[in-house]
């Protein structure tokens, strides 16, 4: 009997400690940002990620992801959009531009429709700190402009800076 009590005393310590362990791998697996990601568009209004890192090397890819689906409409309803990668050339300096081939897809019917995109490394050793963007949006911007995440007193904000100044935000991140 004494040992069926150890044994159930080991397992109750023993199982929060493993969850502890495990939670705290987690969060350490998370890459340190060291750049800024924006998006702008081209003299024909087709859509780029822009990218400036301090890292020593380009991001290995620019993520884009689907934020919210046509919120009101029915799950059946919402069109699909997978998560799209876009590799970013190895010789690439910073600003670098990469344009986003294929999206958006097709006629867009909810301009409110949320994306995000960000650059990352397949290592993980760092990230570039992504963009939130509506598809509206992305119908305002200008060549030269750069549409950016940004953070104030309010919080989470977007807002358009010249080419020059993201730059000087990626150059910032370290």
């Amino acid at each position: 009997m004494a040992t069926r009590r150890g044994t159930r005393t080991r397992r109750a310590v023993a199982t929060p400690a493993a969850a502890l362990i495990v939670l705290a791998g987690l969060t350490a697996c998370t890459p340190e940002v060291k750049g800024v990601t924006g998006l702008t568009v081209d003299a024909r209004g087709r859509p780029h990620a822009v990218l400036a890192w301090c890292a020593d090397r380009p991001p290995d890819v620019v993520v884009l992801n689907s934020v919210t689906e046509s919120a009101g409409a029915p799950m059946s309803e919402r069109p699909y959009r997978p998560r799209r990668k876009y590799d970013v050339p190895r010789e690439a300096a910073a600003p670098a531009l990469v344009p986003l081939e294929g999206f958006p897809p097709g006629p867009v019917v909810d301009a409110q429709a949320a994306f995000q995109v960000s650059g990352a490394t397949h290592d993980n050793s760092f990230r570039t700190e992504g963009v939130d963007f509506r598809i509206a949006e992305l119908a305002e911007l200008r060549p030269g402009s750069v549409l950016v995440t940004d953070f104030d007193d309010s919080g989470e904000v977007v807002r358009t800076v010249p080419l020059d100044e993201f730059t000087e935000m990626g150059e910032k991140a370290c």
